[in-house]
């Protein structure tokens, strides 16, 4: 298992910037400006997409690859629950970033990505943050009363779909499970997930399939 340090969120819609906060402090890179002037780079409010943390890991010169099946805001999304709160003022924001990506060194592919790619990933000392639906999302290893109640990490189960960042840090393919740091964990430094239940919960319709790998390329920050 890969050593990352667990970061817990602060509010409801910070769980993807907690994880970029795991990332920076695996690579012993300051975090203290991740919630002040990297906010305010991305200008965002409180409404971060994968591609909003692609440009954070860009921005501190990170080795990544974001991974999704849609480039773009996906428009099916615009009456989802989810999304469609802030949709409408995201949509352009969105696709600007996406289409401006490779000049601003962001490194982006459109394509499903494998479980076996996953895990070759994380067995190269490679960790990464993936988009989950929370409903989906699960938890072997917290407290059983929170199990029973509702099957993931998470303080909330909806009926509909509810994007939340996790942090891969390694697997047990004999046992099935995957391991992963959650920022909104209950108890546990460290969550386990079986290997069926994390492919649903990361290919749930609103994810997009999206996957940000990061390697193990540690390089000075010049921001």
């Amino acid at each position: 298992m890969i050593t990352v340090p667990l970061v817990q969120q602060y509010y409801s819609w910070d769980c993807g910037l907690a994880c970029v906060s795991m990332v920076l402090s695996h690579f012993h890179i300051p975090t203290s400006e991740v919630y002040t002037k990297d906010l305010d780079f991305l200008q965002c409010g409180e409404s971060i997409w994968t591609i909003d943390l692609a440009y954070l890991l860009a921005r501190y010169k990170l080795p990544h690859q974001l991974c999704t099946i849609t480039l773009g805001a996906n428009s099916d999304y615009a009456t989802k629950l989810f999304y469609k709160g802030s949709f409408g003022k995201d949509e352009e924001r969105i696709n600007r970033m996406f289409k401006d990506a490779e000049k601003e060194g962001v490194c982006v592919e459109k394509r499903s990505v494998s479980l076996d790619e996953i895990i070759h990933h994380l067995s190269q000392n490679n960790i990464a943050i993936v988009l989950t639906d929370w409903c989906y999302l699960e938890c072997l290893w917290c407290h059983s009363q929170i199990r029973r109640s509702c099957l993931c990490c998470l303080d909330l189960c909806h009926a509909t779909y509810q994007g939340h960042y996790i942090v891969l840090c390694g697997f047990d393919r004999r046992k099935g499970l995957l391991f992963y740091k959650n920022p909104n964990a209950h108890g546990e430094d460290v969550c386990c997930c079986r290997l069926d239940k994390f492919e649903k919960a990361r290919k749930s319709h609103g994810t997009d399939e999206d996957i940000l790998f990061v390697f193990d390329k540690k390089v000075q920050v010049d921001k």
